[in-house]
C-alpha cells in the first residue's frame, strides 16, 4: 500500500510539474496553427530521426553487456537490449524509475544481483556523464556569444519567463514552511531515524546486507575497468551521444523555417534537452520543451515555428519509447518463457 502510495505521489507531482510548465510555455501559442504546420510537414524526416530514438537503446544495450561480463555473467544481448527499451519506457510513466526496472529484470531473468546491476548502471551514467560534460563545454565555448545573450537578457524569449516566476514562487513559499518547522522537525526526525538504525542493526543483523550490497555495488561499478573490449565501449558511449544528436538535428528538416538555424543549433539544442530530462517529469516534458523553444528563438527560428516543433518531436520521441518499451517488454516474457 505505501508504495501504491509512494508512486501515486511521485507521479502526481511529476504531472504537475510538467502541466505548470507546459501551460506557461504554450498558454500564448494559437493552437489553430498546429494542425496546419503538421500538415506541411515533411514527416520523412521525422521518421529518420524517430529511427536514431531507436538505435540509441539498442547501442546502450550493447554496452551493457560489457559491463557485465567482467563480473561472469554472460547476458544474452536480446535480454539487454530488451530490458533497456522497458526501462526507457518505465522512465516515462515514473520518472526514475526506469533504472530500477532494469536491475529488477536481469535480477529475475538472468541472476544479475540488483546491486551489481546497479552498480554497472552508475557506471554507465559516470560515462555518460563526463561525455555530456565535454559536449556541453565544447557547444558553449564554440558558441559562447549565443549563451552570452541568452543569460544577459538580449534574447526575447519571453515564454518561459512567467514558468520560471511560478516555479520560483512555489520554491519561496515552500522553503518559508520548512523553515517555521525545521526547528523542532529536524532533531525529531534525526533521533527517530538513529534509533531505529540501531534497533535494525542489532535486531536484524542489517549491517551485514548494506556492507554485502555496498560490495555488489562497488564490484559493478570497478566493471568499468575491467572491460575487455575497451575500443567498443568507447565506439558504444560515443555511438548513444551521435543518436541524441541526430534525432534532434534530423528532426529540424520537418519544418523549413527549422531547417535553416544549422547543425550548431542543432547541437546546442541537443545539450539543453539532455540536461532538463534531468528534471523529473515524463521524458522531460514541460522543461524541454522550453529548453529547446528557447535555444530556437535564440538562434533565429520564430516563435510558433519553434513551439510546434517542441510539441510535435518530444509527443513523437515519447510515443516511440513507449510502444519500443511495450514491445520490448512481450518480447522479453515470451524469449523467458520458451528459454
Amino acid at each position: 500500500m505505501k508504495k501504491i502510495l509512494s508512486g501515486t505521489v511521485k507521479v502526481t507531482v511529476s504531472l504537475l510539474i510538467s502541466a505548470v510548465i507546459l501551460y506557461f510555455v504554450y498558454r500564448d501559442y494559437d493552437f489553430s496553427l498546429f494542425s496546419a504546420g503538421l500538415a506541411d510537414m515533411k514527416l520523412g524526416w521525422l521518421w529518420a530521426a524517430l529511427a536514431f530514438s531507436a538505435i540509441g537503446p539498442l547501442l546502450r544495450g550493447l554496452r551493457w553487456n560489457l559491463l557485465l561480463e567482467p563480473m561472469g555473467y554472460r547476458v544474452p544481448y536480446c535480454d539487454t537490449i530488451l530490458t533497456v527499451f522497458t526501462g526507457y519506457a518505465a522512465n516515462i510513466i515514473i520518472p526514475r524509475i526506469g533504472e530500477i526496472c532494469r536491475c529488477t529484470i536481469l535480477d529475475r531473468y538472468d541472476r544479475v544481483p540488483f546491486s551489481k546491476g546497479l552498480g554497472t548502471l552508475v557506471a554507465e551514467r559516470f560515462v555518460d556523464l563526463i561525455l555530456l560534460v565535454l559536449i556541453s563545454a565544447a557547444t558553449v565555448i564554440c558558441q559562447s556569444s549565443k549563451f552570452i545573450d541568452l543569460f544577459s537578457g538580449k534574447a526575447d524569449i519571453s515564454a518561459g519567463e512567467a514558468a520560471v516566476s511560478a516555479a520560483e514562487s512555489i520554491t519561496d513559499s515552500s522553503s518559508q514552511l520548512q523553515g517555521s518547522a525545521a526547528s523542532w522537525i529536524v532533531p525529531a526526525v534525526a533521533a527517530a531515524v538513529i534509533a531505529l538504525c540501531w534497533i535494525l542493526f542489532r535486531k536484524f543483523h542489517l549491517w551485514q546486507k548494506i556492507v554485502k550490497f555496498c560490495q555488489d555495488f562497488w564490484a559493478g561499478f570497478i566493471a568499468l575497468k575491467k572491460v575487455r573490449n575497451l575500443p567498443l565501449f568507447i565506439t558504444y558511449s560515443i555511438g548513444i551521444w551521435v543518436c541524441y544528436y541526430l534525432e534532434m538535428y534530423l528532426a529540424f528538416f520537418c519544418i523549413d523555417s527549422i531547417s535553416q538555424v544549422g547543425p550548431m543549433a542543432g547541437l546546442a539544442c541537443f545539450v539543453a534537452g539532455s540536461i532538463t530530462v534531468l528534471v523529473p517529469t515524463p521524458n522531460g516534458a514541460g522543461p524541454w520543451h522550453f529548453a529547446i523553444t528557447s535555444m530556437l528563438v535564440l538562434y533565429g527560428a520564430g516563435l510558433n515555428d519553434a513551439k510546434t516543433f517542441a510539441l510535435v518531436l518530444h509527443t513523437a520521441q515519447t510515443a516511440t519509447y513507449l510502444m519500443c518499451g511495450a514491445l520490448a517488454w512481450i518480447a522479453l516474457h515470451l524469449v523467458r518463457r520458451r528459454a
